[in-house]
């Protein structure tokens, strides 16, 4: 009897063998065909009279004021500007100044001077100062600005400690009118430069602002 059902069993297992493809459809592979006549070499006459992009660099529009100036340091700030090939447009500002109190070391006599002194300053452990191109203060060493009085006597204070003997603190309010210089198309490295010139001009700032 076992031996009927094993022979049963492998006939139905033969068949299904043999006849499988009838069993699974097949799958259907379609190749596109290629067309030879529509197939076109690109020669380098043909490669240049293709549609080109063409990138327009992009202008500088970059514009920055610098104030605000006084009488006195206004001629040697419009210097800086045509030094620094800067067209600069004169804006005419409110009299209105906000007071300043100014610690800085009194006027030398000459440029060589003042170099000497601010050099003779910083091997006492003072990094922040500048030289002064006012034409009132000219060769004056600067050593900060400040709106509130306690900012500028602590500064004074800790001068005195380290042997800056002859620093002093004044009040800066002209009450005069002001005037700021307007640069367009300034560069990156051209903005540096004015930021890093600015501290010559006592109270002036370099501000970025919309083109006009």
């Amino acid at each position: 009897m076992r031996l009927l059902v094993w022979l049963v069993l492998l006939n139905i297992a033969l068949w299904g063998y043999f006849n499988m493809d009838k069993m699974v459809p097949k799958v259907a592979v379609v190749h596109k065909e290629v067309n030879p006549e529509k197939l076109k070499l690109l020669m380098d006459a043909d490669i240049g009279s293709l549609e080109r992009k063409t990138f327009v660099a992009r202008p500088l529009t970059n514009c920055y004021k610098w104030g605000r100036f006084t009488s006195t340091n206004l001629d040697a700030a419009q210097e800086v500007m045509q030094r620094l090939g800067l067209e600069s447009e004169l804006i005419e500002e409110t009299p209105k100044q906000d007071r300043r109190f100014w610690i800085y070391y009194p006027t030398l006599a000459t440029p060589e001077k003042a170099k000497e002194k601010a050099e003779e300053i910083k091997r006492l452990g003072v990094d922040e100062l500048y030289i002064v191109q006012d034409a009132q203060w000219r060769n004056a060493i600067s050593f900060g600005l400040f709106s509130e009085e306690v900012l500028a006597d602590n500064l004074l204070k800790n001068l005195k400690a380290k042997g800056v003997r002859y620093a002093v603190k004044s009040v800066r309010n002209q009450g005069s009118a002001t005037s700021s210089l307007l640069a367009k198309s300034v560069s990156a490295e051209l903005v540096v430069e004015l930021y890093n010139i600015r501290p010559e001009f006592i109270g002036t700032d370099v501000t970025s602002v919309e083109c006009q």
